[in-house]
This record gives structure tokens, C-alpha cells and sequence, in this order.
């Protein structure tokens, strides 16, 4: 049985970083883009910024776990 390679899995913290690193920063700023506080458009591309992030670890599994399925036959 060979290890699979799961080393993209550390993109997982960048929305966590995102939002832990990034709120002392932004909480005083006082631009508000199409009317909305700072904060909560930071939030909205926060979601974004997460969904585009699990999608590329989603597709880097798929590939390790291909790439592990072929090394066994």
C-alpha cells in the first residue's frame, strides 16, 4: 500500500487565515462598496475566496487518489 501525497490539504487554513488574520485589519476602514459596511463585503469575498479553495483541494484529491490507483495496478 503506497502513501498518497495530501500536501495540498494546507490550503484549507488559507480561508481561516482569511478570516482570523484579516478582521483586525479591516474592521475600521470605513469604505463601503455598494453601500454595504467593509466588513461584511470582506465576508461575502471571503465565501468566495473558501468555495474557489475547496474546489482546487476537491480536484488535487481526485488527482492523488487517480494518481494512487494507477502506481497499485
Amino acid at each position: 500500500m503506497t502513501a498518497r501525497d495530501y500536501r495540498h490539504r494546507w490550503l484549507l487554513l488559507l480561508p481561516f487565515l482569511w478570516q482570523v488574520g484579516g478582521a483586525p485589519l479591516i474592521n475600521d476602514i470605513a469604505w463601503r462598496p455598494f453601500s454595504l459596511p467593509f466588513p461584511m463585503v470582506w465576508q461575502l469575498v471571503g465565501i468566495i475566496f473558501t468555495t474557489i479553495v475547496i474546489a482546487v483541494v476537491f480536484r488535487l484529491d481526485e488527482r492523488a487518489e487517480k494518481a494512487s490507483d494507477e502506481k497499485l495496478d
